[in-house]
């Protein structure tokens, strides 16, 4: 309770007054009609390819447990102690993030802007859970600027939501999204048939990619100068509700609404505007399982302020329905795991979560400390079946140019079930990781 309270006064109170760090609605939803190359302004007028790998080492020091005995032999109870996505060892070396992508004009006038990019890494894109997704495209948008006061922008691309989930990762010096950030808004999807082992809860392997904070729909922005350095954003956006796939099986929309007031303090650019801002959002959709439709709805606040190469952010969220439960391992092989993804689906499920992040550059735009605490209690409606999970994540990063470094990340981990002895016993083999991660921008 005392968690909730700080983070939500904390967000809140920005909020409630003058607060510019990363516009996102802007900066990936529209082009400048100028652009700086080889150090001369020249009109933006060609398409611009662009990119990110991301390449690194991971190694989880938690425990398996896999029973022996019982109804549960040979299966593996510990995804946790397993390196995403393919759930399949607990280190090694990877290719997290390999993006190509377009962005550009369309018209001289700069009236129709175009954004694509597509995954050629191994993540929870192309591999969910360790199941081949063949689906290599994250972004594929036009935004329409032609109109006073608002831009439309259709196609796929991220929804205004979670600053975690807006902000372009290749700038995150964290390896790992946040435990409420990863498990309550990096939606995960389940086939319509899938088993209902217990009323309201179902399991299947998915059968296409995480939503990866995105969704396919038409998106109304704007921001207005409300004073010389202040500014208020606002959109809404009607999707799919179906992350990167074509499917809606459910036939009905999801409806996002997001709003931002921003301070800048004059310097920087893009993720290193120097800059103050406080934000709001929600979100709400069906989910269809077994020709039911399901409720979810998640809605949160949040602040994020940078200056002087100090950065501090902070974020509260709230989830009802859908609650996405873990992975589960039904293969009985103790030497394999075949990975499904589990929910509980119904309204009356809730969870809620948070972070608190600080960074500092001790050498300016070179060295930097990071820690950051993020919390998730999970079904917190039920007493057995209640998760409470706690990471504080420290590390460094050195940057060689800009988005271009190295980081390193060391997380203390912990989950607890308060109400479950049994399931205690699992959640005891959850241990630590480490996170090597190296960063190109090009």
């Amino acid at each position: 309770m005392k968690r909730k309270i700080i983070l939500s006064l904390a967000t809140l109170s920005v909020l409630s007054v003058s607060v510019q760090a990363a516009n996102w609605l802007k900066l990936a939803g529209t082009e400048p009609t100028f652009i700086k190359k080889g150090g001369v302004k020249v009109k933006n007028n060609k398409p611009r390819y662009w990119g990110f790998i991301q390449v690194g080492y991971q190694k989880n020091y938690g425990d398996i447990f896999i029973p022996a005995k019982g109804p549960k032999a040979g299966l593996n109870l510990t995804p946790f102690s397993m390196m995403t996505p393919s759930l399949d060892t607990q280190s090694g070396f990877e290719v997290n993030r390999a993006r190509l992508g377009v962005r550009g004009v369309f018209d001289k006038a700069n009236t129709i802007n175009y954004f694509f990019l597509m995954e050629l890494g191994e993540d929870g894109v192309t591999r969910p859970a360790g199941h081949p997704s063949n689906n290599y495209l994250t972004d594929a948008s036009i935004t329409y600027r032609g109109l006073p006061y608002v831009d439309i922008r259709v196609g796929q691309f991220k929804y205004p939501g979670s600053e975690e989930g807006m902000r372009a990762v290749f700038t995150s010096e964290y390896r790992n999204f946040s435990t409420a950030g990863g498990q309550l808004l990096l939606e995960r999807f389940i086939p319509n048939d899938a088993k209902e082992i217990k009323p309201g809860v179902f399991q299947a392997a998915p059968r296409q990619s995480v939503g990866a904070y995105r969704d396919r729909g038409i998106e109304l922005f704007h921001t207005e100068t409300i004073q010389p350095n202040l500014t208020l954003s606002l959109a809404g956006m009607i999707g799919n509700g179906t992350g990167l796939s074509t499917q809606n099986s459910s036939g009905k929309f999801n409806y996002y609404a997001y709003m931002a007031t921003e301070y800048s303090f004059g310097k920087g650019r893009g993720y290193y505007t120097q800059a103050l801002k406080g934000f709001a959002w929600y979100q709400t959709g069906k989910r269809q399982l077994h020709d039911k439709d399901y409720t979810r709805e998640r809605y949160g606040v949040g602040v994020d302020y940078f200056q002087n190469g100090l950065r501090i952010d902070a974020e509260y969220i709230k989830a009802k329905g859908m609650i996405y439960n873990g992975a589960k391992d039904i293969s009985s092989d103790p030497s394999g795991g075949n990975w499904e993804y589990q929910f509980a689906a119904d309204k009356n499920n809730k969870a809620d979560g948070g972070y608190v992040n600080m960074q500092y550059y001790v050498v300016p735009k070179k060295w930097e400390l990071l820690a950051r605490y993020d919390y998730l209690n999970r079904l917190t409606n039920s007493t057995v079946n209640e998760r409470k999970f706690q990471t504080t994540t420290i590390g460094c990063s050195y940057h060689f140019k800009g988005p271009t470094r190295i980081d390193v990340n060391y997380a203390f981990r912990n989950a607890d079930a308060p109400g479950n002895a049994k399931a205690q016993k699992v959640l005891d083999n959850m241990g630590n990781l480490l996170s090597v991660q190296a960063t190109l921008k090009f």
